[in-house]
């Protein structure tokens, strides 16, 4: 596919960097002359350092040629205005817009159109989808919830499961790992997508993954993962804040999980406590949500976690515009006894710190955004579900189409990259182990590990129709 993106900042670049390990050819352009000679630098791509609202910059980048028009500047005018002119030029251009205000959100898909806009996407909604979705999951440190909680990816060491060191996976299969699978082995700096062949060895460090009942019998049950939410502080007066604070504050949080987990976690509307050191932002949101308490004062001088109730809190979410202070915040919270903490990161820069911390979750606006984008674009209709921050890996899943060329085919004739492993399936509602006679039927869900090099190859596999 021809890709061309406007705004080269870090979703802009994160962007275009999976597009183009995917073999896509990507054409970015950034207004920003020292910007885009940076990103010159580093991307494989053509870079047009010029204005992405002008018709004449758009003809440049031959945006009738284009299959996907991803505007992702900084400025909500000028993302409508340049897919409106894209749409103008190009009926056949698929155009997405990165939009901040809540009001463009709103928006009908007739309104949509009307503005030449198929897809819109907001970095404060995607953020709080991601940090409203890990809590209905459910989620502790080096628990990570996959597929609205029906399983769980798990990171052990080698060393505490015993037998593994020094035997292959396939030999392992054939009695310990039948009811879970290792998706990946971290060895030394690196991550391998583990065959059948792969020996475990002492320092290895392996992501297991499987349905929670199982993982609990190999490696002990996780506690609190079901705990009941219903004390939380937010800190920050953010759009993410009040995305996250009107999700815990509607009665779908009570209500509406879909698995049920969100059902047990919310039993009632929880008790929400907000801090942020701005008076301004204070009054906004005491008016705006009145059942929330709100609290005017800086979470790093003593005493004002503790004066806010933090050691008796079930859920504290540092959501700052500052990963830094939302990562020594939630540290901070953890210590003083928050039963979990969640730190909003903008990029993956802070994640290692994640399990040398004492931090339950990590969300990154920025990964939110981008696997929004990706999402859209992939034209199998694939979602990362989790990324490896060791290494180019993810699980994806995408549903597969009726008329996949891979509908009806059993597993065991696919050809599939040498670095990619089917992790799961979710056939009818109900998850199964596949098998190499497993065969795949329309409306399957399918996870993958995968390298990301090898998304393009994967689309070409499973694609089905690409439609809106």
């Amino acid at each position: 596919m021809r890709i061309v993106i406007v705004g080269a900042g870090l979703v802009g670049t994160a962007i275009a960097r999976e597009l183009i390990k995917e073999k896509h050819d990507v054409v970015v352009i950034e207004q920003n002359s020292e910007t885009a000679r940076l990103v010159d630098n580093e991307l494989d791509c053509l870079i047009i350092n010029d204005d992405g609202s002008r018709p004449e910059t758009l003809r440049t980048a031959r945006i009738d040629t284009a299959d996907w028009f991803i505007s992702l500047t900084g400025s909500d005018s000028v993302n409508i205005v340049a897919c409106g002119l894209v749409s103008a030029e190009s009926s056949s251009t698929k155009t997405i817009a990165r939009v901040e205000t809540p009001f463009y959100t709103a928006l009908s898909r007739a309104q949509r159109e009307t503005f030449g806009i198929w897809y819109l996407v907001n970095p404060a909604m995607e953020a709080a989808r991601q940090i409203v979705r890990t809590i209905a999951q459910g989620f502790a440190g080096a628990v990570y919830p996959l597929h609205e909680g029906a399983l769980q990816l798990r990171t052990v060491p080698a060393t505490e499961l015993p037998g593994f060191p020094g035997h292959t996976l396939g030999e392992l299969r054939q009695s310990t790992l039948r009811h879970f699978l290792v998706a990946a082995v971290v060895r030394g700096e690196t991550i391998i997508v583990p065959k059948g062949d792969c020996r475990i060895e002492r320092d290895d460090r392996l992501y297991v993954l499987g349905q929670p009942e199982s993982l609990d019998a190999l490696l002990g049950k996780v506690h609190g993962l079901d705990d009941a939410i219903r004390r939380v502080i937010i800190l920050g007066a953010t759009r993410v804040s009040e995305r996250v604070i009107e999700y815990l504050d509607s009665s779908e949080a009570v209500s509406g999980a879909r698995r049920g987990r969100a059902v047990r976690l919310f039993r009632k509307r929880p008790d929400i406590t907000l801090i942020d050191n701005s008076s301004e932002a204070c009054k906004r949101m005491a008016r705006e949500y009145q059942k929330v308490t709100v609290v005017n004062a800086d979470s790093s001088e003593p005493g004002v976690l503790e004066s806010a109730g933090v050691d008796r809190s079930d859920l504290y979410v540092a959501a700052t515009g500052s990963q830094s202070k939302n990562f020594i915040s939630a540290q901070l919270a953890k210590v003083l006894g928050a039963k979990k903490v969640i730190a909003l990161a903008e990029n993956e820069r802070l994640f290692a710190l994640q399990h040398r911390l004492d931090l339950d979750a990590v969300i990154c606006a920025n990964d939110a955004v981008a696997a929004a984008v990706l999402e859209i674009v992939r034209k199998a209709h694939m979602r990362t579900i989790f990324s490896f921050y060791e290494d180019e890996v993810e699980i994806v899943e995408l549903c597969v189409d009726s008329s996949s060329p891979v509908a009806g085919m059993p597993l065991r004739s696919l050809v599939l990259p040498a670095e990619v492993l089917i992790a799961f399936i979710i056939q009818g509602g109900s998850l199964i182990v596949p098998t190499g006679d497993t065969a795949l039927a329309g409306g399957d869900e399918i996870g993958l590990v995968t390298r990301k090099k090898h998304i393009a190859a994967l689309e070409s596999i499973f694609g089905g129709p690409d439609e809106r």
